[in-house]
């Protein structure tokens, strides 16, 4: 999935002709794609990606190791998902941009790092997308689902990040079997080189199609119209259901009009998030997964070479595909307030403010003001609509959809 063009897996052609004899000994000794500038504009590109999305994902995970009113089974899904970041912007990223700038594997004659790397580029893809899907699900269970029902514990947690990371290696198996490891020998004294390697996919040949298209098209389907069709399903219902809270509320005549304003306000942010949310996962993901099954499909029937272009566009469709890893925290962390606060803090040097962790959480342990929710969830099983009221507590009229939306 994630290393499919970078490779070069064509035999490389040496002549005893000495203008050409030159150029093997400068290609072997740059071992470059790529010349200037468009070498270090891919550098500095790929880097600007690792260091910000390092940097957004190391600090999601500090806010909630630091503070344990944060370590709820809810934001160990955001935890998990800044883990899987992490792993594209710490190990996928650079090893693609190595591949992608080299000409033949500059990383030893291990077949076990060969193939090990393949893996860990479709494990952290796969991980971090299905923990997308998972997270919008859970939204959807707390706000649109059965909120009576909704007892979701650490060991549950547990066990749903455990099933996440089981179907992201099954998946991302394939890399690990069909990634092979080619030497060629030549014999060049003045280097003191007398092999160079190559790791591609050795993909076995299939009726109609080579079996690389087929994992292609697999993968499309489980990394992103699967996850598409989930995260924009969840958060559509997710949108109606807050838009129909707001109507309720709106129409009793007791919440004062400067609370109502105020609800709506917050319910038009938490809309333009969905909305975000499902747009940027969409387009991040788009020109990679199909850049991929468009060139597997070419390079099956047409025996040709891989081009400069068509590296250089691999790496666009790939950087737009990490840049997810950039955009998660800002929308999973940074526009949720108890991480916000938190970010403040460790950026700050601030002391750890355990006391203070922020309304919507202190609302799911009974300290709620005011809350819209079902009234039981009886209802629907007995084929019944479900009630909605306003329920009252603690004498507060401030907080309404922001209970409900702080963990959106």
């Amino acid at each position: 999935m994630e290393s499919t063009h970078v490779n070069n897996n064509t035999k490389p052609q040496f002549s005893n002709n000495e203008s050409q004899y030159a150029d093997l000994i400068r290609r072997i000794t740059l071992n470059r794609n790529f010349d200037e500038p468009a070498n270090s504009i891919l550098i500095a590109m790929y880097s600007f990606l690792i260091i910000i999305g390092s940097t957004g994902n190391i600090l999601v995970v500090l806010a909630v190791l630091r503070n344990k009113s944060m370590q709820t089974a809810r934001n160990i899904f955001i935890v998990n998902l800044a883990i899987s970041d992490l792993l594209l912007c710490l190990v996928t990223m650079p090893l693609t941009l190595i591949e992608v700038l080299s000409r033949f594997w500059p990383l030893g004659n291990s077949v076990l790092v060969c193939k090990s790397i393949g893996a860990l580029q479709g494990i952290s893809i796969f991980v971090s997308t299905i923990s997308i899907t998972a997270i919008s699900l859970d939204r959807y269970q707390v706000i649109v689902g059965c909120p009576a029902k909704d007892n979701l514990q650490m060991l549950g947690a547990v066990f749903i990040l455990l099933g996440i990371w089981t179907i992201a290696l099954l998946c991302a198996a394939p890399l690990f079997i069909y990634r092979k490891l080619h030497n060629y020998d030549i014999n060049i004294p003045m280097l003191n080189v007398h092999k160079i390697y190559y790791c591609v996919e050795d993909w076995p040949d299939l009726p109609f199609f080579n079996g690389r298209v087929y994992y292609s098209i697999f993968s499309l389907t489980i990394q992103y119209f699967i996850p598409i069709l989930v995260v924009t399903s969840a958060y559509l219902r997710i949108y109606l259901r807050l838009k129909k809270r707001i109507l309720v509320s709106q129409n009793i005549s007791s919440v004062d009009e400067r609370i109502k304003q105020r609800r709506g306000q917050r319910t038009k942010r938490t809309n333009y998030l969905l909305i975000s949310i499902a747009l940027i996962f969409g387009i991040s993901w788009l020109p990679l997964n199909f850049f991929n099954l468009y060139t597997d499909l070419y390079f099956s029937m047409n025996n040709t070479q891989l081009t400069q272009t068509t590296y250089i566009i691999y790496a666009a469709c790939h950087m737009a595909g990490m840049s997810s890893a950039c955009s998660n925290p800002l929308l999973y962390g940074w526009l949720n307030s108890n991480f916000r606060k938190e970010f403040n803090e460790i950026l700050c040097c601030k002391k750890n403010g355990n006391d203070s962790y922020s309304a919507s959480q202190k609302l799911r342990g009974g300290e709620s003001s005011v809350v819209l929710r079902k009234k039981s969830c009886m209802h629907q099983q007995n084929g019944n609509k479900p009630k909605t009221e306003l329920v009252k507590a603690n004498n507060n009229e401030e907080v309404q959809e922001f209970t409900l939306t702080t963990n959106i």
